[in-house]
């Protein structure tokens, strides 16, 4: 259990629970990564995978954003698919073609190649990496917060149903309503999985962790509900046991979902771009937290367009307690440095009133 002292809450997590907040706190999706050069700096010499599992580097990396423009919080650099690495899935990845998984589970006999995954064991490293993170950053209320991440179930099953990523799923469908009793018995061991290794996080110094389903808009809400919300909310369900801290819920392309998200009760839900403030001000209770949702291709705007969008999105979310600014999916690698500083410039002038 990770439970601050009253007095040592940043920001970022007193917005998560919906307290009144003198400013917005804001932190984005993919915020260490290829758009800053000091990154790109130390990934010259490593691949991906190295980098992930790369405790002093990893950390470095992850603390990047903060020490460039002061966040309000420093998501631990690593990538949604650690945890099915860690268990004894094989994957690389590839320039302009992402995560290439050379271990197939596509029939019942495959699942052993999911192994018993035991993350003390299996990834230390990232355990490794969010205590000296969180040792860095310190206490007391005025520092970053750390989040924690992993992916859901569905998104996971994905990967591993399809190879990598894909346009169309058509894999990943022919198995949930060809095969349904297959697919529940590997969405049910990516709970387990997803389970002991944000359960880790949380006890290796995590404060809050999200669950990124990036895949699971290309559902209708009954199959979202069958497939994919019921096991990440026994994810939330089953962290909320073991810890006190936030659970924030992102679902790619979800304004179709928002009232499935809601019904699996996260403390705070991210936003994707495409949902319009006033439709998800009427489907999401004022109990769960708001993070979100500028379109990350904003940015590549001039600096006065980025302002304005931002400012946009400030007005409808900002007075409402527990908002935090972000973006509405990660942030693309060629994004402009001047417009993240744009964005980040119009966020902490912007006052609640």
């Amino acid at each position: 259990m990770n439970s601050p002292r009253k007095n040592d809450i940043p920001i970022l997590l007193r917005a998560y629970a919906r307290e009144v907040t003198d400013r917005v706190p804001v932190w984005y999706m993919r915020q260490a990564g290829r758009y800053l050069p000091e990154y790109n700096e130390i990934r010259s010499d490593l691949s991906f995978m190295e980098l992930v599992q790369n405790v002093d580097q990893a950390t470095a990396v992850s603390l990047q954003p903060l020490r460039r423009f002061g966040l309000d919080g420093v998501i631990f650099f690593s990538d949604i698919l650690t945890p099915l690495h860690a268990a004894g899935i094989d994957l690389h990845f590839e320039e302009k073609r992402g995560p290439v998984i050379t271990t197939i589970v596509e029939k019942a006999s495959d699942l052993d190649r999911l192994r018993d995954f035991l993350p003390d064991r299996d990834c230390p490293y990232v355990g490794e990496i969010q205590k000296r993170i969180r040792q860095t950053l310190g206490t007391g209320s005025e520092r970053a917060a750390l989040l924690g991440f992993a992916g859901a179930p569905f998104t996971l099953a994905s990967y591993l149903w399809e190879g990598g990523t894909s346009r169309r799923f058509e894999r990943t469908k022919q198995i949930l309503f060809g095969e349904p009793d297959f697919a529940h018995a590997v969405l049910e061991r990516l709970v387990e999985i997803t389970v002991a290794y944000l359960d880790f996080q949380l006890r290796s110094g995590a404060e809050a962790v999200q669950i990124f389903d990036s895949w699971a808009g290309i559902l209708r809400p009954e199959h979202y509900e069958e497939f994919a919300g019921r096991y990440t909310g026994q994810i939330i369900e089953q962290l909320r046991r073991r810890h006190p801290n936030p659970v924030i819920l992102f679902v790619g392309n979800s304004a179709h979902l928002l009232g499935e998200m809601v019904a699996q009760s996260p403390q705070v839900i991210s936003l994707d771009w495409r949902v319009t403030p006033t439709e998800a001000a009427r489907m999401i209770p004022t109990q769960i937290a708001i993070q979100g949702n500028l379109d990350p291709l904003v940015l590549y705007g001039a600096p006065e367009r980025v302002t304005r969008e931002t400012l946009r999105i400030l007005e409808a979310w900002g007075k409402r307690p527990g908002y935090v600014f972000n973006l509405g999916h990660g942030i693309h690698p060629s994004t402009p440095i001047e417009n993240v500083t744009a964005m980040l410039e119009a966020v902490r002038a912007f006052r609640p009133s």
